[in-house]
């Protein structure tokens, strides 16, 4: 099986790539390897299809990448090459649009996170970095229908650049040795165990595609204070599993749920 992702942005390095070269999703995808999630599955890489004009995730860059990442999704569906199309990033940029217009099975990341979470829990939280993430990843759970199980959407107050800049250029053993990633795993496991003991949710999301690098630290602080039992997830890698379900299932979007002025069998209604 072969799998394109998808990054939303272009143009800026730091936004895409480490300081070796490598696509900032190398990591994530090394991490699922490591757990026996990709036999057999290759994952090429995109490293952006659009450059935004400003430091920021909110509802003006959305708007802006959105085109671009559409004409990726369409480029790679006509390709004949991949089986299905993975879009990493909690904005979700081209959602609908891409689902109509990709021939292949098409994931996004926040979308496949929250269908994981539904499955195995009744209440999930999702943690993000800033307050416009936050607000834009819960109007998308909402227009996903899952409104009712998710409890919030907690932040850290820490941008995606910033982030990125302490962890893409640094092995986890020097991560583990810096103060200022100490720092964001401390504000992380706060939010963590309000996550749990206020919000009451079972199940955690790990929303922007930094705080996925930390995902084993957070774990292990989990453990640590004794949250065993709450479930973690990474929206990269729920997007890929997602991906590989339809792909194996052999099912794609359904044109009914997406339709364009093509569609033959129209609904009386809608």
């Amino acid at each position: 099986m072969r799998l394109i992702n998808i990054g939303p942005y272009s143009g800026a390095k730091s936004a895409n790539k480490d300081t070796t070269g490598r696509p900032i999703i190398e990591e994530l995808i090394d991490n699922m390897r490591k757990k026996g999630q990709l036999k057999g599955v290759e994952i090429d890489d995109d490293s952006g299809t659009t450059t935004p004009a400003k430091d920021g995730r909110d509802d003006d860059v959305l708007a802006q990448i959105s085109v671009g990442v559409l004409e990726k999704i369409r480029e790679y569906s006509a390709m004949n090459k991949y089986d299905a199309i993975v879009c990493r990033g909690s904005l979700e940029p081209g959602f609908h649009a891409g689902r109509q217009i990709s021939k292949i099975p098409v994931a996004f990341a926040l979308h496949s996170a929250v269908h994981v979470a539904s499955l195995i829990g009744d209440k999930f939280s999702i943690l993000d970095l800033t307050d416009p993430l936050a607000h834009i990843a819960r109007r998308h759970v909402e227009e996903y229908g899952f409104g009712h199980k998710l409890v919030s959407v907690r932040r850290l107050d820490c941008s995606s650049l910033e982030m990125g800049s302490l962890l893409y250029s640094r092995s986890k053993q020097d991560r583990a040795n810096d103060p200022r990633v100490q720092k964001i795993l401390d504000a992380a496991m706060t939010q963590c165990t309000a996550v749990i003991e206020k919000d009451r949710a079972d199940t955690i999301i790990i929303g922007c595609i930094p705080l996925q690098y930390l995902e084993d630290e957070i774990r292990q602080r989990l453990d640590a204070a004794g949250y065993g039992e709450i479930q973690l997830i990474c929206e990269f890698a729920a997007a890929v599993e997602m991906a590989q379900v339809m792909v194996n299932m052999k099912v794609t979007q359904a044109p009914r749920a997406y339709p364009g002025d093509d569609l033959r069998a129209k609904p009386e209604y809608r």
